[in-house]
């Protein structure tokens, strides 16, 4: 039977995708099918991630604490059984827990360090570090994730963390009252809770790009979305706040856009002019895909074919473009020619606009 549990990295990203959530539902459903390999980037940040992990590690050791190593999952073995068979080794006293695996309340996770500290009382508790590549500062989600570990070792020993850590990529460790966070975290977990409750069926939810996308098993599933309803998320350097617009004015395709010559609700007629043209040579090269890159200059909107102008290094294989007249690109004013973001691997440009 499938354990219907949240993960850290499930509540991360539904931080970061509304519509996140809702996608594991009807994968739970078999509704949709997920993409279960990962991509050379994450496959990278993974191993990143366990070598500095086992920095960590190694580094508590040389202090000269005693390490518990947590008895991996064996084959077949459900999660809330790994958990019944480790117990609770916070109550040998150790001063280290490595990769402890947590449930609690709907929610599981694997912590990677439970470290135990003095309290200002004089009494011995244990506080949650995690390992974290990145460099700066922690992110919204990694304290999030430290406050389920907080409630899972509560309900374990009776004593919550006073502070909760996360060791930097940089080897600093920054850390975190607990009582400082755990209000946003409760008011978090009534919005996943109803989440839960509600299934696929009561959500409303939409697949929008974010910088959870890269990594996402769903990614295939919302670009095969994007693709069939022709969605204005591929027009290039438009915003959110642009479709929402678009979309209450009835202009929610590409081609619409691309065919629209009248003013829109909301957006000045600069920007829908802009977004126009832009849509227009999308929608252009789309149809003529054997034919070059389209663009238009300024104050010619069909273009002034003559000599001829090569793409950059690298954007599309170094075909030539019909260019303009007059000198050449290094000898155009500052700005006279703007590249745009690249639909696919097509090569696109935007003279003016």
């Amino acid at each position: 039977m499938l354990e219907r549990l949240l993960t850290p990295s499930k509540i991360n990203a539904f931080l970061d995708c509304g519509h996140y959530l809702t996608l594991q539902h009807r994968l739970e459903r078999g509704q949709v099918e997920a993409r279960t390999n990962f991509g050379s980037m994450a496959q990278m940040l993974m191993a990143k991630g366990l070598t500095h992990e086992r920095a960590c590690l190694d580094h508590y050791r040389e202090l000269g604490l005693s390490v518990y190593e947590v008895p991996g999952k064996a084959k077949h073995e459900g999660f809330s059984g790994w958990v019944r068979r480790v117990g609770n080794p916070m109550a040998t006293g150790h001063d280290v827990i490595y990769q402890m695996p947590l449930a609690h309340d709907g929610i599981r996770g694997v912590a990677d360090f439970l470290v135990r500290v003095e309290g200002a009382d004089g009494t011995a508790h244990y506080e949650p570090v995690d390992a974290k590549l990145t460099r700066e500062e922690a992110k919204p989600g990694h304290v999030l994730q430290l406050c389920f570990y907080a409630d899972a070792i509560e309900a374990l020993t009776g004593r919550a963390p006073d502070r909760l850590h996360i060791w930097l990529g940089s080897g600093q460790v920054e850390s975190v009252g607990l009582n400082n966070v755990r209000a946003y975290w409760r008011r978090l977990r009534k919005q996943l809770a109803i989440v839960m409750a509600t299934g696929p069926s009561g959500q409303s939810t939409t697949a929008e790009k974010c910088t959870h996308c890269a990594f996402c098993e769903f990614a295939e599933i919302c670009e095969a979305e994007w693709r069939s309803q022709d969605s204005l998320i591929f027009v290039a350097n438009i915003l959110s706040s642009d479709r929402e617009r678009l979309g209450s004015d009835g202009i929610s395709t590409m081609d619409s856009l691309a065919a629209c010559d009248r003013e829109v609700a909301g957006l000045s007629p600069k920007r829908r002019t802009k977004l126009n043209r832009q849509a227009s040579l999308q929608v252009e090269a789309r149809r003529n895909p054997s034919s070059p890159p389209p663009f238009r200059a300024p104050g010619h909107p069909g273009g002034v074919p003559s000599s001829r102008v090569s793409c950059p290094p690298g954007t599309c294989g170094g075909r030539s473009l019909p260019g303009l007249r007059g000198p050449s690109l290094l000898d155009r004013p500052r700005g006279a020619l703007l590249p745009v973001r690249a639909v696919d691997t097509e090569c696109r440009w935007n003279l003016g606009v």
